[in-house]
């Protein structure tokens, strides 16, 4: 009876375990970063529609001399999990604020006499600010 030895092909529980343990804290460290990434997103998501509706204002201005806060009037098409909300519009000016459903960031801008609405302090600049839902 002859013993001949034979190399193993497979791994260790150990070895697994420790495999596992480098997976999870790269997964660890990786996460505080894609949050940042993805809040980025979102702002820049609400600050395009935000920009894409004082267009509009715009050319509803130049057409009929007033803004509105009805978005059906303005034929905007907003990006997924923006809500825009117009606070006031006359013919003197108007104000808007937008918030993500996957955020806790609001951004605002107002234009001409309308009340500024914060995080807003500034006619006509879109400012976003992170807020706690």
């Amino acid at each position: 009876m002859t013993n001949s030895f034979r190399p193993r092909l497979a791994f260790s529980l150990v070895e697994l375990l420790a495999v596992l343990l480098v997976v999870g804290v790269l997964v660890g460290l990786s996460l505080p970063r894609f949050h940042t990434y993805k809040r980025k997103a979102h702002v820049a998501s609400m600050v395009s529609d935000l920009r894409n509706l004082a267009a509009a204002e715009e050319e509803l201005w130049n057409t009929v001399r007033f803004y509105t806060t009805d978005t059906s009037a303005l034929e905007l098409a907003l990006s997924p999990g923006v809500a825009l909300a117009l606070r006031s519009a006359d013919s003197t000016g108007w104000s808007a604020q937008a918030t993500h459903s996957g955020s806790n960031s609001v951004c605002s801008i107002f234009y001409g006499s309308a009340p500024p609405l914060p995080p807003a302090v500034k006619p006509n600049v879109i400012q976003c600010e992170e807020g706690a839902k």
